[in-house]
């Protein structure tokens, strides 16, 4: 199984245009994962707001930054619907059919310490665990994000990934 969730929405997706040369050389269309229905086009204009809500599915309250250099169009269900703090429902993000990956432009959501639980409650739900139900450990996410990162390289063949994103 596979879970991606956040960083790197744009890559998940189906295709990224570069249409500027951003991020490389060429204004190309470059091929992305294919693991969420989503073509995103890079801009000129960075967008970077925080956001303060309360998400939808979960009931939990969410803060984070959108922070991306263009826009997405998602095929697939959305992922993170959310009331904003201005009373503003907006979804962001897409979510694949299987329900397995996500994506979104915003950064931070697992620093929610209630919506981190919901989210590997449902999970261990998946794998039919009991859900814990309370939170296990209070964030402090930088070092778990190296140790992380670390087992993810450990764990892939990172050029079987840049091969496929034809790096």
């Amino acid at each position: 199984e596979i879970v991606g969730i956040c960083g790197g929405y744009q890559m998940l997706g189906r295709e990224l245009a570069d249409p500027h040369g951003l991020e490389s050389t060429a204004c190309a269309v470059r091929k992305g994962l294919g693991l969420l229905a989503v073509r995103s086009v890079l801009e000129l204009e960075k967008n970077l707001r925080q956001v303060e809500g309360v998400h939808n599915a979960s009931g939990c309250p969410v803060r984070g930054y959108e922070i991306h250099h263009g826009v997405s169009a998602a095929d697939g269900r959305p992922a993170l619907a959310l009331t904003r703090k201005d009373g503003q429902t907006r979804t962001d993000g897409a979510e694949s059919d299987n329900g397995l990956v996500w994506g979104s432009y915003l950064h931070g959501i697992f620093d929610s310490d209630p919506f981190r639980r919901w989210f590997l409650d449902r999970l261990r739900q998946r794998k039919g665990m009991a859900p814990l139900g309370e939170i296990a450990a209070i964030y402090d996410i930088e070092p778990a994000l190296d140790r992380l990162a670390a087992t993810v390289r450990k764990s892939l063949d990172m050029n079987a990934i840049y091969r496929m994103l034809e790096l």
